[in-house]
């Protein structure tokens, strides 16, 4: 432990941008600037903050940002005067203002899919060709992806689709919806936020407390805590058992559960730095998880975990979709063909499909993902079926809901659903994944994972640190489950007693955290989605 200390004295806070010198310098910086200048300008200090944020990262791409601000405002402009037009029937104007919409989420989702799906197209073209003895030939286009550009350009769907809705009523104010679009803490991994949610607390310029800065970074260091001592430690015996895949089954179980808890650490503590951030200046984020691991289901995970993005397919894909004239013709037809009950799941299946399939999309052009959506669209569909005779059972049974047993039963389910989803989503093809999934049951050896722990990246105080790293989190999940008001009670302790807490934490996360060769502390895994 003392080695690490060193290192990251060594290193300085240039380890790693993102994990260090953001919180060190470029969010301290920021707050210092903001708080000097008058409270008319203070958005205006965010805001480039936020370009300049963008910038490093993705240099001349931020173009892109600020060209889906400009759709977005556009047409949010012309929705609303086409709505004011009282000359023009009212039909008319619904009509019109959904060309408008419908043009704007064309623009946007067009850039998106070339962007960052053009090659993976192309070169599925290819694939398909080669298996008619065709000869299709596709040059890889590489395009650069600008950083954030999944989420902004939900975010800017969003926000057209609440004016076409009157939700909300269209900006005016093009560097108040710049800011909203481009606000630096949650360009990288979301929350997918929405307009009336955060826009007027970050234009309102109202000057930061101690109470927000003190709020803000205690969020900031639990993120980097779950991020630099869990994630991080376990990233390289991560990288190590999905390149040797084909060994033994009980490697693949181990790579599963380890990117699992990789993964969520990595996402969850990033959104804590994120939200935290936000807390910094007042605004006060989405929160994006929820102790996912203590839900009941597939879809009750879903509810939990990265539920910003849940909420944009549900409010955007699903509910649109479900209650579109065509779907609800198609309901009709299946209802009078096969009976009521074909009916009633019809239009939501075919909802359902098209959120999962927008899921897997979303995270990126690669085949894994699609089947990665397509498994839980697949699972959800199949709870839903079967939940109301499984609430049979337990009535016949005398159990309830809440029922140990039944609690026991569901989270091993639910945690078995959850890492072999995972073990696909990680693979670097789905032949892979198959491949590591077969040899569960056909070459499960637990002498393999013993004998090959020493080789997975990791020594002895790393399986410690993370052990104890997940006993604590553990234990704070279970207290947020419970309701337990964690930071009432800190907060009840004399100031000293908390100050010398939070030394104690900073220290743990120091000393602990994982730094030098073999780590990528910026590497975020949502990042590049």
């Amino acid at each position: 432990m003392l080695e690490n200390f060193i290192t990251f004295l060594k290193s300085g806070i240039g380890v790693s941008y993102a994990m260090w010198q953001y919180p060190v310098l470029f969010l301290p910086v920021t707050l210092l600037l903001y708080q000097l200048f008058p409270q008319r300008f203070r958005r205006y200090v965010l805001l480039a903050a936020s370009l300049l944020f963008f910038a490093f990262f993705s240099g001349i791409l931020i173009v892109f940002p600020i060209a889906a601000s400009l759709i977005s405002y556009a047409a949010g402009r012309i929705m609303e005067n086409i709505a004011g037009n009282k000359e023009i029937k009212r039909k008319e104007r619904t009509r019109r203002r959904k060309r408008v919409l419908a043009a704007g989420i064309i623009i946007l989702l067009a850039t998106l899919a070339v962007i960052k799906y053009s090659d993976f197209a192309g070169l599925t073209l290819v694939r398909i060709s080669h298996i008619f003895h065709g000869n299709f030939q596709w040059n890889l286009l590489d395009w650069a992806v600008p950083v954030g550009i999944s989420y902004f350009t939900l975010e800017a769907i969003a926000y057209m689709t609440d004016v076409f809705r009157d939700d909300i009523k269209a900006e005016h104010d093009f560097i108040k919806l710049l800011l909203f679009i481009v606000f630096f803490p949650k360009l990288m991994e979301g929350p997918i936020s929405r307009y009336n949610e955060i826009a007027d607390d970050l234009s309102s310029g109202r000057a930061t407390t101690a109470d927000n800065v003190a709020n803000g970074y205690q969020r900031i260091l639990w993120g980097l805590f779950k991020k630099l001592v869990i994630a991080d430690h376990l990233a390289p015996a991560v990288d190590i058992l999905f390149q040797n895949n084909i060994m033994d089954g009980s490697l693949s179980v181990a790579a599963a559960i380890l990117f699992t808890i990789q993964e969520y650490m990595d996402f969850s503590g990033t959104i804590d730095i994120v939200i935290g951030s936000g807390i910094t200046f007042g605004v006060h984020l989405t929160e994006n998880f929820r102790q996912p691991f203590f839900a009941k289901n597939a879809s009750d995970f879903w509810h939990r975990w990265h539920i910003t993005l849940g909420t944009f397919f549900r409010d955007y894909i699903f509910y649109p979709v479900t209650l579109a004239k065509p779907v609800m013709k198609f309901t009709k037809k299946v209802r009078d063909k096969f009976g009521k009950f074909a009916g009633t799941i019809a239009a939501p299946m075919l909802a359902l499909f098209l959120v999962w399939l927008s899921n897997g999309l979303w995270h990126g052009p690669r085949w894994t993902y699609i089947f990665y959506g397509m498994y839980y669209f697949v699972l959800i569909e199949l709870e839903n079926i079967f939940e109301e005779p499984f609430l049979g059972v337990l009535k016949k049974l005398k159990l309830t809901e809440e029922s140990i047993t039944v609690r026991v039963f569901r989270f091993i389910k639910l945690f078995i659903i959850v890492i072999i989803g995972e073990m696909f989503f990680r693979a670097d093809n789905i032949a892979i994944g198959v491949k590591m999934f077969m040899q569960i049951f056909t070459n499960f050896h637990l002498n393999v994972l013993a004998e090959n722990a020493g080789f997975l990246g990791l020594d002895f105080w790393d399986y410690w640190t993370v052990a104890a790293g997940m006993l604590l989190v553990i234990a704070v999940s279970v207290l947020k489950e419970r309701g337990y008001p964690i930071r009432t009670k800190l907060m009840a302790y004399p100031i000293a007693a908390r100050f010398a807490f939070w030394y104690v934490c900073i220290l743990a996360v120091v000393i602990f955290g994982a730094y030098g060769n073999g780590y990528d502390a910026a590497g975020m895994i949502y990042a590049k989605f």
